[in-house]
């Protein structure tokens, strides 16, 4: 049974460099697991313990462009 403390963490692929998020729950058994990337295929984060990452969604950034005032 889940303890409900979660939080959302960030991860970069070191593959390809695509951003993610996802929720790590805290529960009192252990867990393990991985999540590869969407994209290359490449392990972006491997865990083991007393929590687990769910919700894995990749991060859309917005890059600035440079010599365009925005409204």
């Amino acid at each position: 049974m889940a303890s409900s403390i979660w939080t959302t963490e960030e991860f970069t692929c070191p593959g390809c460099g695509m951003d993610y998020s996802a929720t790590r729950e805290q529960h009192q058994h252990k867990h393990s697991g991985k999540f590869e990337c969407m994209v290359c295929q490449t392990e972006v984060h491997a865990w083991f313990g007393t929590h687990d990452y769910f919700g894995w969604k990749p991060i859309k950034r917005t890059q600035p462009v440079f010599g365009r005032k925005t409204a």
